[in-house]
Order: C-alpha cells, then structure tokens, then sequence
C-alpha cells in the first residue's frame, strides 16, 4: 500500500490516504489432466487517514463522497431546474 495525498471533495485541501492499486494473481493447478492457471482479481482499494483539517468532515464522509460523489445542495438542485426551464414551486 502506497501513501499518497488526495483532494478533499468538499472543501480542496489534501489529506493522507493509502491506496492499493488493482491486483490480479496468477494461480497454478496441477491436475490429471494438465496444468491449468486461473487468475484473480483483489479490488482497488482506498482509504482515507486522517479527518480534514479544513473542513471538519470525517474520513467515512470523505471516502463516501468520492466513492459515490458529492450531493449537490439544495440550491444548487433548484438552480438546474430553474436553468432547465421547469418551475421547482410547481413540482409535484
């Protein structure tokens, strides 16, 4: 596992993180009937150290909102509908 610094989705400040890139194994079956090799695969992992000193946001935040992404905020949402040409009062 490598140490790298990521961007905090939330405010931009770097915070430490480890990371496990994806890993394939090869395995190797000897059987009656020949060799066979099988590979597997062990996911990417990420996961954050530290709590950002920005912002407050725990580490479990941090690594929910970059493995899902961020939700945008309230106003944010009225925003688009506005833009999008729809009347966000009227919504039903």
């Amino acid at each position: 596992m490598d140490v790298i610094t990521i961007e905090c989705p939330f405010c931009g400040v770097s915070v430490k993180a480890f990371h496990r890139p994806l890993l394939v194994r090869e395995a190797k079956k000897a059987k009656w009937g020949g060799n066979k090799k099988s590979f597997t695969r062990d996911a990417e992992i990420l996961e954050v150290t530290e709590d950002c000193p920005n912002c407050g946001k725990t580490k479990k935040e941090i690594e929910h909102a970059l493995k899902h992404g961020k939700e945008p905020s309230h106003e944010e949402v009225i925003k688009r509908l506005k833009e999008a040409g729809l009347d966000p009062t009227k919504l039903k």
